[in-house]
């Protein structure tokens, strides 16, 4: 090579060639901006589905009558829910409540014979993201509204909560009326929705998160070989009724394993909505020709979102266990009551 002759640089591209490359930079730009309106869309329109199931619940709750009565010779501050201890209480209207029912029968089953076998109030803080149960026995007594065959109101008599779904003429009315005998009980405490579920639907619910761990607790080997007491045993679909419904002479051990299987049930519920966020929708739509509520697709969407980061607290009404001589009776005891219903409902001034 002489000092004259010059290597030659790389090739230059031709300008068709950079107008390319260039359309395909702003081709590939396009397609991300119109991803990430999408995604942002998307998300957008899963938070307004949650706002507007939480805002259709808060219409429905009012605490106006929540009152609780004044205890002795106190008398309730005008501006005050509850008075107690010397302190004044506001009822907390951060709080959904809604309750389960579970009714002794199928869906097609169509008459009005039914009592509600399970009850249990759901009240969810908004704030704080708590939940407490309430389990509420079926033979509890309290104000219920008693009708005739032909669908006329006749009376409010103190009787079995349980029976308060019986007087409904239709599966609607019966839970209506069976959510105002639990507000009754509770001294007005307001309730934005029922969950209704027929026998038929708890297979299809258990099975959906994998079936429910628990620990036998008395001798329960007629309903299944392996449910001897002391035993650990994972409750399929086709064991849970059998299992929720056995019982001896008393209904109060059963409540009791009720409510363990319910806070079991929570946790692998929990667990599979994590692995499958759409699942408590999927659950909602595949069982509803075997429930009834008043609760719809959007709320049950946005509470199934507060529940799944929420921490559960499982409380119990205390009370005496008797017999009217034709059936079980369960009487609270009022003052326990009453302060079980400030701590859960209440917040101090």
């Amino acid at each position: 090579m002489t000092a004259r002759e010059i290597l030659p640089d790389s090739p230059t591209p031709e300008p068709s060639q950079n107008h390319a490359k260039t359309r395909k930079h702003k081709k590939l730009i396009v397609v991300l901006v119109v991803l990430l309106i999408l995604v942002i869309v998307g998300v957008a329109a899963y938070f307004v589905v949650l706002k507007v199931g939480e805002i259709k619940l808060r219409n429905k709750l009012k605490g106006d009558d929540a009152k609780l009565p004044a205890i002795g010779t106190d008398s309730i501050p005008e501006d005050a829910d509850a008075f107690y201890n010397g302190e004044a209480y506001h009822y907390n209207d951060e709080l959904i409540n809604i309750l389960l029912i579970g009714v002794d029968r199928t869906s097609d089953q169509v008459t009005n014979s039914h009592q509600a076998d399970a009850l249990y109030l759901f009240s969810l803080d908004t704030t704080t993201h708590h939940v407490n149960i309430l389990a509420i026995s079926r033979n509890t007594i309290t104000q219920v509204d008693v009708y005739d065959i032909n669908n006329r109101y006749l009376s409010t008599d103190k009787e079995q909560i349980c029976l308060a779904y019986t007087y409904g003429k239709d599966a609607r009315q019966s839970s209506d009326l069976t959510v105002k005998a639990v507000s009754n009980l509770l001294y007005g405490v307001p309730i934005g929705g029922y969950y209704t579920v027929y026998m038929d639907a708890v297979e299809q619910i258990i099975n959906a998160v994998g079936g429910v761990p628990v620990t036998i607790d008395e001798d329960m080997t007629t309903v299944s070989a392996a449910m001897r007491k002391g035993a650990k045993v994972v409750v399929t679909g086709e064991k849970a009724l059998p299992y929720l419904r056995f019982r001896h002479e008393s209904n109060q051990p059963r409540l009791e394993r009720q409510k363990s299987f319910l806070l079991s049930f929570i946790t692998q519920a929990k667990a599979a909505t994590q692995k499958d966020l759409s699942l408590p929708v999927k659950i909602y739509k595949e069982v509803a020709s075997k429930t009834v509520t008043d609760v719809n697709a959007t709320s049950a969407a946005y509470l199934a979102s507060e529940a799944l980061n929420a921490d559960v607290q499982l409380r119990s009404i205390q009370g005496t266990a008797g017999f009217d001589g034709f059936y079980e009776t369960f009487k609270v005891d009022e003052d326990q009551l009453y302060l079980l219903l400030l701590d859960v409902f209440y917040k101090k001034q």
